[in-house]
């Protein structure tokens, strides 16, 4: 069994707290769920991605959060979450929420509002 490092633990833990402050689901999975099973699997080395469970109207205008490892001799270094500039921004001060996701700026708040309106006309 393997360890789990980080490359820049530092900005990992940031990631984290924003996760576990705006994205509780993401932060449950990742921190009972995806890490155990790191320290667990018994993968090839190499460089893998893993899209951690995300909010549909998140995932249209941000992308999916997701987590890059990379396995070496059994060893799990753990190198990014992301969209990493919005989890950094959810880190570096209060953002504002509409309808469940967070946001930076007007544009992004614009782009909530028409993502939505065109997921609500496609279920009608």
């Amino acid at each position: 069994m393997g360890y789990v490092t980080f490359i820049d633990g530092n900005l990992y833990r940031k990631r984290e707290r924003a996760l576990a402050r705006y994205f509780r689901k993401s932060y449950k999975e990742l921190i009972f769920k995806t890490i155990p099973k790191l320290k667990e699997d018994g993968k090839k080395d190499g460089l893998y991605t893993h899209e951690l469970e995300t909010e549909d109207l998140f995932k249209k205008v941000y992308g999916a959060i997701t987590l890059k490892f990379t396995v070496k001799n059994d060893n799990v270094i753990i190198e990014e979450i992301e969209p990493s500039e919005m989890l950094t921004a959810c880190y570096e001060k209060d953002l504002p929420i509409y309808k469940g996701v967070p946001y930076r700026n007007v544009n992004d708040l614009k782009k909530i509002k028409m993502m939505e309106a065109i997921m609500c006309q496609k279920k009608n």
